[in-house]
Protein backbone atom coordinates (compact mmCIF):
# COMPACT_ATOMS: atom_id res chain seq x y z
CA UNK A 1 0.00 0.00 0.00
CA UNK A 2 2.76 2.44 0.96
CA UNK A 3 4.75 1.52 -2.13
CA UNK A 4 1.79 2.30 -4.39
CA UNK A 5 1.27 5.63 -2.66
CA UNK A 6 4.92 6.54 -3.16
CA UNK A 7 4.82 5.51 -6.82
CA UNK A 8 1.83 7.81 -7.35
CA UNK A 9 3.23 10.77 -5.38
CA UNK A 10 6.78 10.89 -6.78
CA UNK A 11 5.70 11.97 -10.33
CA UNK A 12 3.42 14.62 -8.83
CA UNK A 13 6.22 16.01 -6.69
CA UNK A 14 8.60 16.07 -9.65
CA UNK A 15 6.05 17.84 -11.87
CA UNK A 16 5.33 20.38 -9.12
CA UNK A 17 9.05 21.10 -8.62
CA UNK A 18 9.63 21.53 -12.34
CA UNK A 19 6.67 23.84 -12.87
CA UNK A 20 7.19 25.90 -9.70
CA UNK A 21 10.59 27.60 -9.75
CA UNK A 22 12.08 29.10 -6.60
CA UNK A 23 10.20 32.37 -6.32
CA UNK A 24 9.23 34.57 -3.42
CA UNK A 25 6.12 33.51 -1.56
CA UNK A 26 3.80 36.13 -3.08
CA UNK A 27 4.97 35.33 -6.61
CA UNK A 28 4.23 31.65 -5.95
CA UNK A 29 0.73 32.63 -4.81
CA UNK A 30 0.29 34.63 -8.01
CA UNK A 31 1.02 31.51 -10.05
CA UNK A 32 -1.54 29.47 -8.12
CA UNK A 33 -4.45 31.91 -8.54
CA UNK A 34 -6.05 33.37 -11.66
CA UNK A 35 -5.64 36.98 -12.80
CA UNK A 36 -8.47 38.38 -10.66
CA UNK A 37 -7.04 36.94 -7.45
CA UNK A 38 -3.38 37.96 -7.83
CA UNK A 39 -1.47 39.50 -4.94
CA UNK A 40 0.72 42.30 -6.29
CA UNK A 41 4.13 42.72 -4.69
CA UNK A 42 4.40 46.22 -3.25
CA UNK A 43 7.51 47.53 -1.53
CA UNK A 44 6.93 50.25 1.00
CA UNK A 45 9.44 53.02 1.63
CA UNK A 46 9.49 55.92 4.07
CA UNK A 47 6.00 57.27 4.81
CA UNK A 48 5.19 60.53 3.05
CA UNK A 49 4.41 63.40 5.41
CA UNK A 50 2.37 66.31 4.10
CA UNK A 51 3.82 69.80 4.39
CA UNK A 52 1.03 70.86 6.77
CA UNK A 53 1.89 68.16 9.31
CA UNK A 54 5.68 68.23 8.87
CA UNK A 55 6.35 71.01 11.45
CA UNK A 56 4.33 69.12 14.06
CA UNK A 57 6.07 65.80 13.53
CA UNK A 58 9.64 65.28 14.61
CA UNK A 59 11.75 62.16 14.63
CA UNK A 60 12.90 61.27 18.14
CA UNK A 61 15.91 59.09 18.71
CA UNK A 62 16.98 59.09 22.32
CA UNK A 63 18.12 56.48 24.79
CA UNK A 64 15.60 55.40 27.40
CA UNK A 65 17.03 54.96 30.90
CA UNK A 66 15.25 52.70 33.33
CA UNK A 67 15.34 53.44 37.05
CA UNK A 68 15.37 49.75 37.93
CA UNK A 69 15.67 46.57 35.87
CA UNK A 70 12.56 44.90 34.45
CA UNK A 71 12.10 41.40 35.86
CA UNK A 72 9.95 38.41 34.95
CA UNK A 73 7.59 36.50 37.27
CA UNK A 74 10.51 34.64 38.88
CA UNK A 75 12.58 37.75 39.59
CA UNK A 76 15.08 37.21 36.78
CA UNK A 77 16.08 40.47 35.03
CA UNK A 78 14.76 40.80 31.48
CA UNK A 79 16.03 44.26 30.66
CA UNK A 80 18.63 46.06 32.72
CA UNK A 81 19.56 49.73 32.59
CA UNK A 82 22.38 50.56 30.16
CA UNK A 83 25.89 51.05 31.45
CA UNK A 84 27.28 54.58 31.62
CA UNK A 85 28.67 55.76 28.31
CA UNK A 86 32.14 56.89 29.42
CA UNK A 87 33.21 54.93 32.49
CA UNK A 88 36.70 55.24 33.93
CA UNK A 89 38.83 52.16 33.31
CA UNK A 90 41.11 51.32 36.23
CA UNK A 91 44.16 49.39 35.10
CA UNK A 92 45.26 46.48 37.33
CA UNK A 93 48.73 47.98 37.93
CA UNK A 94 50.19 51.11 39.47
CA UNK A 95 52.37 53.54 37.53
CA UNK A 96 55.54 52.17 39.13
CA UNK A 97 54.58 48.54 38.35
CA UNK A 98 53.77 49.60 34.79
CA UNK A 99 57.18 51.25 34.33
CA UNK A 100 58.89 48.26 35.95
CA UNK A 101 57.02 45.84 33.65
CA UNK A 102 58.00 47.70 30.47
CA UNK A 103 61.68 47.43 31.51
CA UNK A 104 61.51 43.62 31.89
CA UNK A 105 62.35 41.02 29.25
CA UNK A 106 59.78 39.44 26.96
CA UNK A 107 59.81 36.18 28.91
CA UNK A 108 58.43 37.87 32.04
CA UNK A 109 54.66 37.92 32.58
CA UNK A 110 54.76 41.37 34.17
CA UNK A 111 56.09 42.68 30.84
CA UNK A 112 53.03 41.40 29.01
CA UNK A 113 50.72 42.80 31.66
CA UNK A 114 52.36 46.18 31.12
CA UNK A 115 52.06 45.79 27.33
CA UNK A 116 48.36 45.00 27.70
CA UNK A 117 47.95 48.10 29.87
CA UNK A 118 49.74 50.15 27.18
CA UNK A 119 47.25 48.84 24.63
CA UNK A 120 44.29 49.80 26.84
CA UNK A 121 45.80 53.28 27.32
CA UNK A 122 46.14 53.69 23.54
CA UNK A 123 42.56 52.54 22.92
CA UNK A 124 40.76 54.45 25.69
CA UNK A 125 43.11 57.40 26.23
CA UNK A 126 42.34 59.53 29.30
CA UNK A 127 39.55 57.19 30.46
CA UNK A 128 42.18 54.59 31.43
CA UNK A 129 43.69 55.36 34.85
CA UNK A 130 46.29 53.51 36.90
CA UNK A 131 45.46 51.85 40.19
CA UNK A 132 46.41 54.00 43.15
CA UNK A 133 49.55 53.03 45.04
CA UNK A 134 48.99 51.85 48.57
CA UNK A 135 51.31 53.16 51.22
CA UNK A 136 52.73 50.14 53.04
CA UNK A 137 54.25 51.94 55.99
CA UNK A 138 54.13 49.72 59.02
CA UNK A 139 54.14 51.21 62.49
CA UNK A 140 56.75 49.75 64.87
Amino acid sequence: MLLILLILLIPLILVYNLTMPDLPEKETLNQLFNEDEKFPVVEEGEPQISKEIEPLVQKLEKEIYLSKPITDDYGQPLVSPPAPQNPKITLPVTKSTYAFGLAQGITESVRWLAEWCLRIIKIFGPRAIFREEKNTQSGS
